[in-house]
């Protein structure tokens, strides 16, 4: 896959991945050769082939895009919360919430983890679970070593987690009121499953 490269060419590239995001959460993995991805976006397969040479690249480019966008969100603005019960529901509403605005881009992600078989994405998909569940375990025994979570086995609580996050998009709506009441419920089930005392108060989250 080309990197770098002029302001347009990098243009090109995020033209690409957004027409593929497109075309999979549309028609489905099997349906995303680079031939329907470049009538979708209206320039020649071999334009693709020259800034990402192979499919498998191309869909390594879409979850790295897709992924970063949806750690930032799950990252919030940067504002250190009171607790780590209120750490984790900010999470996973934020989560929750990404998901519902941005449906499309899950929907290429979930395609691509389900139905993808090359080598290099499969890599990409299963190095990506790994980290995502490191720092899921990392984060339980930080909140357990202030007292703030119960003595749960991190390791299990960030297993049943990941999974649980990989059904939320079945249960949106896609109307907004009935996700964000979805997003509040959710989170509070794994909030209420971990926390040391309960539910964190309003002064604490």
């Amino acid at each position: 896959m080309r990197t770098g490269g002029s302001f347009v060419e990098r243009a090109r590239r995020d033209q690409i991945v957004r027409a593929t995001i497109e075309v999979l959460a549309e028609r489905g993995y099997a349906a995303s050769s680079f031939k329907q991805i470049a009538a979708h976006v209206e320039v020649s397969p071999a334009l693709i082939t020259y800034h990402f040479r192979t499919r498998d690249l191309l869909m390594r480019s879409v979850l790295e895009t897709v992924e970063a966008r949806l750690d930032a969100a799950m990252a919030g603005d940067g504002a250190e919360p009171d607790s780590y019960p209120g750490a984790l529901r900010g999470m996973l509403e934020r989560y929750v919430g990404h998901c519902s605005e941005h449906g499309d881009e899950i929907s290429a992600m979930t395609e691509i983890r389900r139905h993808a078989r090359g080598e290099g994405v499969r890599a990409t998909v299963a190095g990506n679970h790994a980290g995502g569940t490191a720092e899921l375990v990392a984060f339980v025994e930080e909140g357990q070593a202030h007292g703030q979570f119960r003595g749960t086995d991190p390791a299990l609580f960030a297993t049943v987690l990941m999974s649980a996050m990989g059904e939320v998009p079945r249960l949106l709506t896609g109307d907004r009121a009935s996700d964000r009441a979805l997003a509040a419920e959710w989170a509070g089930l794994f909030v209420a499953a971990l926390s040391a005392t309960g539910e964190p108060t309003e002064e604490q989250g």
